[in-house]
């Protein structure tokens, strides 16, 4: 008698099913928090050139912040403060006029930039100065953790079906934890965008295995609902993310936050 079938003759949705339902739950939670966790962790938040060059010992210092910016960085068309130039010189005349840089030498920002810490207090682009030439640099992130998700896909798949789905489940667990933590403290912009390839290949472990392991388990009478079900998940890990997100500005702490119900999806693996 094949497997379907004695799952069919004793209902294949019972409390055993629930509770696989329940502990897989911890785990996939985290997976649209990762998924969508650089819409807040990659975030730039307004910026201009930091000005400090242009000091030139004399009246620039006396100056407030404000008039430092007048003097110093030009003005767009639409009023607000250029985000990659400033002037070569301070152009004291804008004091009593309009700021613009159509009378004056522009060149990139030479000190680094200035950044609004209101809303987030630290991102990929303010750690890392990811803005203007190098912000191709903030949106390969993404790219890079994507490129391992799709890397994990076929790996996982294989080793699951050769080794079993349990204990590439638990591997899957402390993989994503171990490289999810390695991530968010990473010194450099290389490490965290190889930790975060490692990190999407591992989450897809917990993606793939997790769905076929709670799908073969029910009766095939269920296996829809179970699917629908399952698929939940992803609503709750998305209300989990903006919750923690809203609290927590600082994207190191943010991706120890959202990958940390792995922890208790590991001690729940025996289960």
């Amino acid at each position: 008698m094949k497997f379907d079938s004695i799952l069919s003759e004793i209902d294949g949705f019972g409390k055993f099913q629930i509770q696989l339902v329940l502990i897989q739950t911890l785990s996939r939670i985290t997976l649209p928090c990762h998924f969508l966790l650089n819409n807040f962790m990659a975030a730039v938040p307004s910026h201009h050139c930091n000005v400090i060059a242009l000091d030139d010992g004399g009246i620039f210092g006396n100056l407030t912040r404000e008039q430092k910016l007048s003097v110093g960085v030009p003005a767009d068309q639409d009023g607000t403060l250029s985000s990659c130039q400033m002037f070569s010189k301070p152009q004291y005349q804008h004091l009593s006029g309009l700021n613009s840089c159509e009378d004056a030498a522009t060149v990139q920002c030479q000190t680094g930039w200035v950044y609004d810490n209101s809303t987030f207090k630290s991102t990929l682009a303010t750690e890392w100065d990811l803005v203007c030439s190098r912000k191709w640099m903030n949106k390969a992130t993404v790219t890079i953790f994507f490129i391992g998700v799709m890397c994990g896909a076929p790996l996982f798949g294989y080793l699951s079906d050769r080794f079993g789905r349990r204990p590439l489940l638990l591997a899957s667990y402390l993989s994503s934890l171990t490289f999810a933590v390695l991530s968010a403290f990473s010194p450099s912009y290389v490490m965290f965008v190889i930790m975060r390839f490692f990190t999407g290949m591992s989450l897809t472990g917990i993606s793939i295995i997790s769905f076929a392991l709670n799908v073969e388990w029910f009766g095939l009478a269920h296996r829809t609902f179970s699917g629908i079900i399952i698929s939940l998940d992803w609503t709750l890990g998305n209300i989990l993310l903006v919750g923690i997100a809203y609290y927590v500005n600082h994207w190191r702490m943010l991706i120890v936050a959202v990958t940390s119900p792995l922890i208790l999806s590991i001690l729940a693996w025996r289960y």
